[in-house]
């Protein structure tokens, strides 16, 4: 059995959840975490992520992630 430690301060959001934040399709979702860009962890048969993974994405250039960040 592998133990886990949880970050209580994450926040998780759901693959359908981000997909949606980011205008994506799950697909692209899951080729992100194929070429190692996303990490996942998966509960039952839902996929989670860790937001700030998410905002990478968009900061990175990944995305397009329009509306999502304003400037100061």
């Amino acid at each position: 059995m592998k133990i886990v430690r949880i970050d209580a301060n994450r926040k998780w959001i759901s693959s359908k959840e981000a997909a949606k934040y980011l205008g994506v399709s799950k697909d692209w979702l899951r080729d992100r975490i194929t070429d190692g860009r996303l990490h996942y962890s998966k509960v039952g048969n839902t996929v989670f992520f860790i937001m700030k993974e998410i905002d990478n994405l968009i900061i990175s250039g990944a995305v397009s992630g329009v509306g999502h960040f304003k400037t100061a």
